[in-house]
């Protein structure tokens, strides 16, 4: 039972140490022009910004438990509302 405490510990400490550098935040967009549920990381999702036509902001939600789950990023134009959030990242280009 103990090696299962640790392991859990070690598991949820493991996913956001990947995104620490990020803004915890959420982003209500005025246009989405993407969605993806594919990536593991907030970088990945920033990359797909970076990539795609009119996309000037990004916000990415980890699988809720299981870091090693992919998550949502959804690729923005135009930002109507930025709020904080302890579940997601996200930042503008």
């Amino acid at each position: 039972m103990k090696n299962l405490c640790v392991a859990a510990a070690i598991a949820v400490l493991a996913g956001p140490a990947l995104a620490e550098e990020f803004e915890n935040c959420s982003i209500t967009p005025v246009d989405q022009v993407g969605y993806i549920d594919t990536f593991l990381t907030p970088d990945e999702c920033v990359a797909a910004c970076k990539e795609t036509e009119g996309c000037d902001s990004w916000s990415f939600l980890p699988h809720s438990f299981d870091s090693s789950m992919p998550g949502s990023c959804k690729l923005i134009k135009g930002v109507f509302a930025l709020e904080e959030s302890t579940r997601s990242f996200c930042g503008k280009l």
